[in-house]
């Protein structure tokens, strides 16, 4: 059985969610605040 890195059910997703929103505003920080143009894998990520 694989280990849990966070017990807690409601933690976790929340974490995830976190992470993802977190994630994709960075994303956005990276490219599309700064004029340029995403790379086409990044149209494969989720929230982005």
């Amino acid at each position: 059985m694989p280990t849990v890195l966070v017990p807690d059910r409601r933690w976790a997703l929340l974490l995830g969610v976190l992470g993802v929103t977190g994630g994709s505003w960075l994303l956005w920080q990276a490219y599309e605040a700064r004029g340029r143009g995403r790379p086409w894998y990044m149209r494969a990520l989720p929230g982005v």
